[in-house]
């Protein structure tokens, strides 16, 4: 798809995808979020609150908020759909731009300790893809890390994600994306599943069924080619760092 018809959709992103999907933004429903984030993310923030958290594709600004909330205020997010920011900044969200998040980091005047890339290495083709990951290898500080969430096509389920939104382009295994962080400079990608997050009660039943299936998935790779490894969840997280 040419950029121009893709800058069509993004400006229209809510209102032709996730108002199908979900409710509409608001505070407590990006709270809802927030017991999530800290599984999949808590672990690998700092310490120390003053370090720069880029959100590149920050959509509706939750992890943003987010991390604002436990106190990373120089934690910074673009997107380039405007109803997405538009939404986020209704709400009071600080610190998001409606901007191509490419030219927002290549205009940066500052480097990061931090960059997620969370839903948004698939909207682009894979010659887009590298000079991303190359540009965010610049703008990081050594010894910082890069986290990658993006649907998993190693799911049984993956075609749900990837071809659930006209505007993706490209799905990733854990593998691919280990490949793609190793080739532009990163080390030490690491790969994990993203399954259910207790929270209530629903949620931990979800856990429990989620450990069985993944039981079976397992055991049906280790009969179809002789090993049992694999994440199955319908997303993926890869960390990487750069040293």
């Amino acid at each position: 798809m040419k950029s121009e018809e893709k800058k069509t959709f993004y400006s229209r992103y809510i209102s032709t995808h996730n108002a199908h999907l979900y409710k509409k933004a608001a505070k407590e429903r990006i709270r809802l979020h927030f017991s999530a984030f800290e599984k999949y993310y808590g672990r690998f923030l700092s310490a120390d609150k003053s370090k720069y958290i880029f959100d590149f594709g920050c959509g509706d600004g939750d992890l943003v908020y987010w991390l604002q909330e436990l106190g990373f205020h120089n934690t910074i997010g673009a997107d380039i759909s405007s109803e997405q920011i538009e939404d986020a900044k209704s709400l009071g969200i600080k610190n998001i731009f409606c901007e191509d998040a490419r030219k927002f980091l290549a205009d940066s005047t500052v480097k990061y300790d931090l960059i997620f890339m969370r839903d948004t290495l698939g909207h682009f083709d894979k010659n887009e893809i590298i000079d991303i990951m190359r540009l965010i290898y610049k703008y990081l500080n050594d010894n910082s890390l890069i986290i990658i969430k993006t649907p998993n096509a190693e799911s049984p389920f993956s075609g749900q994600l990837r071809y659930g939104d006209f505007t993706h382009d490209v799905s990733f295994t854990r593998t691919s994306l280990q490949q793609l962080t190793e080739i532009v400079g990163f080390k030490d990608a690491i790969a994990y599943a993203t399954p259910p997050v207790v929270h209530g009660v629903k949620s931990a039943l979800r856990a429990v069924l989620w450990k069985v299936i993944e039981f079976c998935l397992k055991f049906y790779r280790l009969v179809d080619s002789g090993s049992g490894t694999g994440i199955f969840t319908q997303n993926v997280i890869v960390v990487a760092k750069k040293y």
